[in-house]
């Protein structure tokens, strides 16, 4: 059965931002206060209303409808859900408009007594809605100048070091405690405060002095004209007197201390003081509690733009902190409600004999530690400054001041490092915090430039092909290296670029230069210390390359025949676009390592990739010509150096080079080109163990990040 649509005549209709609709008129039943809205049967959002019936005996309304991307539509059919159960229609909506002042002008038209119910409604509807909107702050305007009424003045003025504000004055109908207060400066603005009340000898008998505390980010004293509040008996506002006085910074929380012996009411008094507290002037006030909480930070790291880690230790074995939060601009995130503990019995031992602590501790309980992240917006200043607030009983606050490492490299495997890998919620961890934040600082220092390049050996005019060898170890051996590709006719015009990467050892340079010269080898030395895994080498050594393709070489891989780059050529010309060549790799034993990377479907349409035959004996390979792969072997492949340049401009940030491989192949498809493996040729690729593998920990976080970097950025693309 279809619902009856709704008798109304809708006067004005004002899209105030995206997502938010005013609707004002007359109408034939009540509206519900609450309820939910469904667009067209489908998109839904909330709806809240407010109905009053004027002298004639006509019932009119006020409703807010928010819908997200509600801008982007325009519905035929608007359906009222109440939460009674009741159900209605509106009708069709015609002549939307984005001005709010021809709200205005409707009500003064129809309903001019009700102008203060509609502010009512409006700084409702401005405090539900996130951030600050030009149109819902030009409506408030709007409607203060018609129905606010003088009532007092405001004297002085504090600033907090967060931006938030103190106020002091007198009024004659200001309402005492926590409300909200409508800022007018060049826009009108909800903040929320608290105030209380205090005598002054010098103000007739029916008004009082004033003192008030706001939170967020308010305008700047000179710039506020009118502070408006609901009074019992409509709206009024505090005028700001000609010769107020500001506060010098840092003076408005002893300026509030000050004052509260003398305020009124001891509910309104003890928000006010709340509220005081917990404003930050920038200093550690912590060690300064004479109750037995502490607290240590062992590492706090900021990625601009993704957000915060934290690690450290709180020592509360009287369990005096209620909450502890991470603040700061455009950041308010509590830590306690999702950080990970950890023991540390140093913390225990440290303040054992403390005559603050004595006796509290309980041996065994050494949970004192703690790893917590914080997001945050974008948009927030590099510089931006952080603290840890630690809310105590009886409304009291004390400060620990964050100093933020830059997310260099080393920082970030510190970070790692301390990851609980065990925490049963660790893949929400990574999802929502250690991802992003990796993947932001990657995004942000990729790019890896060589510091230097040495030519070695003779020198070749038109290189055949650049082979990039990168060393990332301490390795020093690759005269063998030098002296396989030496032996193959194929490499006689070749150029070979060698890396010298992060923790290379420092004879590798003489070692290849006495090679380049003994094999009479055309070589370029690349000095790249700031790059930390194979790709970074590669990236770096690219812009040297000066022929026009480019083969990738592992020094772990090892050639057992000739004529093989050859062979890799004719596949590569034959194939007529941008391709990717690899051979055939075995283990030592001469088992398979790689014959091709295949996409496997699995569960729900998830991918997996996996390498065909590995292990396998080398006669189960029946194949002889090139074969189309998903993804080919970046230890050894041979593709166009241009192509390679664009892949490697668009490359996923990971943190080890497990996944790097498989993103670049995919790219590389994802641009045109295609991934080839020619089964008939074969090189070793020796399986050689890490030479720091004291940093396991944090590579067995690293692994577990960017499996999930890899599935977020490819599992829905390749699915489709």
């Amino acid at each position: 059965m279809k619902e009856p649509i709704t008798k109304a005549d809708i006067t004005a209709a004002i899209l105030l931002d995206d997502d938010t609709l005013v609707l004002f008129g007359a109408i034939d039943r009540p509206l519900p206060a609450t309820a939910s809205v469904h667009l067209d049967g489908s998109v839904e959002g909330r709806f809240g209303g407010r109905c009053w019936t004027d002298a004639e005996g006509e019932r009119w309304f006020l409703a807010g409808i928010r819908v997200p991307g509600l801008a982007q539509m325009r519905p035929s059919r608007v359906e009222i859900d109440g939460e009674d159960g009741q159900r209605m229609v509106l009708p069709r909506l015609s002549n939307v408009r984005t001005n709010p002042a021809h709200l205005i002008v409707a009500l003064k038209e129809f309903q001019p007594g009700c102008m203060g119910l509609a502010l009512d409604f409006a700084g409702a509807l401005a405090a539900s809605t996130d951030g600050p909107s030009d149109r819902i702050g030009r409506l408030l305007a709007g409607l203060v100048q018609e129905v606010s009424q003088p009532d007092g003045f405001a004297e002085v003025f504090g600033r907090f070091r967060d931006g938030s504000l103190m106020l002091q004055g007198w009024a004659r109908s200001l309402k005492t405690g926590v409300q909200k207060l409508l800022i007018e400066a060049e826009d009108v603005q909800v903040y929320r405060g608290a105030a209380a009340a205090f005598a002054r000898p010098d103000l007739p008998g029916d008004a009082s002095g004033v003192l008030a505390v706001l939170t967020d980010t308010t305008p700047a004293p000179g710039a506020i004209r009118r502070i408006h509040y609901r009074a019992a008996d409509g709206w009024r506002h505090l005028e700001i007197f000609e010769h107020r006085t500001i506060l010098p910074e840092g003076v408005a929380s002893a300026h509030v201390s000050d004052m509260l012996g003398n305020l009124h009411d001891g509910e309104a008094r003890q928000a006010v003081a709340r509220l005081a507290a917990s404003r930050y002037d920038g200093v550690e006030t912590v060690s300064r509690l004479e109750v037995p909480v502490r607290i240590g930070l062992d590492m706090a790291l900021r990625v601009p733009g993704a957000g915060l880690f934290v690690g450290g230790w709180l020592l509360d074995p009287t369990r005096q902190v209620r909450t502890v939060t991470l603040k700061g601009p455009g950041v308010s995130a509590r830590l306690d409600a999702e950080w990970t503990r950890l023991a540390r019995r140093d913390v225990t031992d440290a303040f054992a004999h403390d005559p603050l602590f004595a006796g509290r501790l309980v041996p065994g309980q050494d949970s004192h530690g703690f790893t917590a992240f914080a997001s945050e917006p974008a948009g927030i200043p590099e510089g931006a400054e952080f603290h840890l607030e630690l809310e105590l009983a009886d409304d009291r606050f004390a400060f620990l001041p964050l100093s933020c490492l830059p997310p260099s490299p080393d920082v970030l495997r510190r970070m790692l490092s301390v990851v609980n890998l065990d925490s049963p919620s660790i893949e929400q961890i990574i999802a929502r915090h250690v991802g992003p934040m990796l993947r932001t600082a990657g995004a942000k220092g990729s790019e890896v430039a060589a510091t230097g390049t040495h030519a070695m050996g003779r020198l070749v005019e038109s290189p055949r092909v650049s082979v990039i060898l990168p060393v990332t170890d301490g390795r020093e051996d690759v005269d063998l290296n030098l002296a396989r590709l030496a032996i193959d006719p194929d490499f006689a015009e070749a150029e070979v670029l060698v890396v010298a990467a992060s923790g290379t050892h420092e004879r590798l340079g003489g070692t290849v230069r006495q090679a380049a010269a003994f094999y009479r080898l055309s070589v370029t030395f690349v000095t790249a210390p700031d790059a930390t895994d194979p790709f970074q080498a590669i990236a770096s050594a690219l812009p040297h390359a000066r022929a026009e393709r480019v083969l990738l070489l592992s020094p772990s891989v090892l050639p057992v025949e000739k004529g093989w780059l050859s062979a890799l050529e004719r596949v590569s010309r034959k194939s007529g676009g941008p391709v990717m060549v690899s051979p055939t790799l075995l283990y030592e034993d001469h088992s398979i390592r790689f014959a091709g990377i295949m996409a496997v479907e699995g569960p729900e349409g998830s991918v997996t990739y996996e390498r065909r035959f590995a292990g396998y004996p080398r006669d189960w390979l029946k194949e002889r010509d090139a074969n189309a792969v998903d993804a080919a072997a970046p230890e050894c492949a041979l593709l166009p150096k241009d192509t390679l340049a664009r892949v490697l401009a668009t490359m996923g940030s990971y943190m080890g080079a497990d996944h790097k491989g498989l993103d670049l192949c995919l790219r590389l498809r994802a641009l045109g080109g295609a991934c080839v493996w020619l089964p008939r040729v074969t090189l070793v690729a020796l399986d050689e163990q890490p030479r720091d593998a004291h940093a396991d920990r944090w590579r067995r976080a690293g692994a577990m990040v960017d499996r999930w970097s890899f599935e977020d950025t490819w599992s829905a693309r390749v699915a489709a």
